[in-house]
């Protein structure tokens, strides 16, 4: 093992490099002003060296090295289950059959910009009755979601020594904004007939619709939600659990907030918590009551996804009646009563802190068509005032009365 320090004109900086006579390959740190602070980094370069966090040949391929760090780092990064198996499927279908087997130092940002030039996902399309799978471009929002992905990796085998803070390929890609869409959501009359609909109030599933539907909790938080956390008109959420039932941290600090509740949504959960004692004494002999608030007829938490593939199913049985329900999936219930508040001009501040959004710029980008619709009918309703007051209507009127 070889070490030097060199100095390239074209930065100005010091670079430590160590040299494997094995195979004939360099690994360069990062620049250094002066010669003493690089001198410094290749020492510590070396120990990394005989100690084998610093590597070369075969084992810095680009499959084998992110074997390490599924284990190691995706666990300890990624909060929740549905966090890790979303960026470790991304790796799976789109990274690993491009770059499994080039090295990670040979990856360049032109490998990284054709790439996501060319990714394809699978789309199902119907043609002549019949589904199909087709490959489609990926969209905006997906390839910033791989881009992510592929950063976290880079930042890492930068951290483990394998290649220089300067070569992350990640650095400088360039790649289209993902589109801002307004979400679909339902009107006042649309919510009101669907929650008032006997099938839906029948329904296992219904004090957790309606709570999601009347605070803007999404899925996740409203299955988290806690009798311990229960203040008799609003709950502190401080947790939420995913899809497959493991209890996961909030995203961020604003996302530990306080849910109130309408008075009717208030007096359906003390319900809901009379009917659980009577269950646990039918079942065990003695009220042993449960953790969670959202649970089944035998007090057992209800899951996500059951929730979200239930409302799919009551929308469309209500539909087959005769309803005129939109189709949306089950998390624009949360848009839908943060569509409310925007159209009843309640402060953007206070909309966020019931999203649990960390900025107002989040949920102004986020609602930003609705905030434009309920701002343009607000004007107008006010120069409405000013045109056609008692003051003024008096005289519009009087050219019309002379002209009868």
């Amino acid at each position: 093992m070889k070490g030097s320090v060199q100095y390239k004109e074209s930065t100005g900086k010091y670079y430590p490099v160590i040299y494997d006579r094995e195979t004939k390959k360099h690994k360069w740190g990062k620049g250094h002003r002066s010669p003493r602070e690089a001198d410094r980094e290749l020492r510590s370069m070396l120990r990394k060296y005989d100690s084998g966090a610093i590597s070369f040949g075969k084992k810095d391929t680009f499959e084998a090295v992110y074997k390490e760090f599924d284990e190691t780092v995706i666990p300890e990064r990624y909060k929740s289950e549905g966090q890790r198996r979303t960026i470790r499927g991304n790796f799976r279908k789109h990274i690993l059959p491009v770059f499994g087997n080039v090295r990670v130092d040979q990856i360049r940002q032109r490998d990284i910009q054709r790439f996501m030039h060319d990714m394809t996902v699978d789309k199902v399309i119907i043609e002549n009755g019949v589904k199909k799978s087709v490959q489609a471009p990926a969209s905006p929002a997906t390839k910033h979601k791989v881009l992510q992905g592929l950063n976290a990796f880079f930042e890492t085998c930068i951290k483990w020594g394998m290649i220089a803070r300067e070569e992350n390929p990640c650095e400088g890609i360039e790649l289209q904004s993902a589109a801002i869409t307004v979400p679909e959501v339902w009107s006042e009359e649309d919510l009101s007939f669907f929650l008032a609909s006997d099938i839906v109030k029948q329904s296992t599933y219904y004090l957790a619709l309606l709570i999601i539907a009347t605070t803007g909790l999404s899925r996740s938080e409203a299955c988290g939600l806690k009798w311990s956390l229960w203040n008799g008109t609003y709950f502190i959420l401080d947790q939420g659990v995913d899809a497959y039932g493991n209890v996961t941290d909030m995203k961020t600090p604003f996302r530990k907030r306080r849910a109130e509740l309408m008075p009717f949504v208030a007096e359906q959960v003390q319900k809901h918590q009379k009917r659980q004692r009577m269950i646990a004494r039918a079942i065990d002999g003695a009220e042993c009551f449960p953790e969670y608030v959202l649970t089944d007829n035998m007090n057992r938490p209800l899951k996500a996804d059951a929730i979200s593939k239930n409302f799919k199913k009551l929308c469309r049985n209500l539909n087959a009646d005769g309803a005129n329900l939109p189709d949306i999936p089950l998390k624009n219930l949360r848009h839908t009563f943060a569509s409310f508040m925007i159209y009843d001009d309640v402060n953007i501040r206070i909309v966020a802190d019931a999203l649990g959004h960390s900025r107002t710029s989040t949920t102004q980008n986020y609602y930003q068509g609705m905030a434009k619709k309920s701002m343009h009918r607000t004007e107008v309703i006010r120069i409405g005032e000013k045109l056609f007051s008692d003051t003024n209507r008096s005289s519009l009127e009087k050219p019309l009365e002379s002209a009868q």
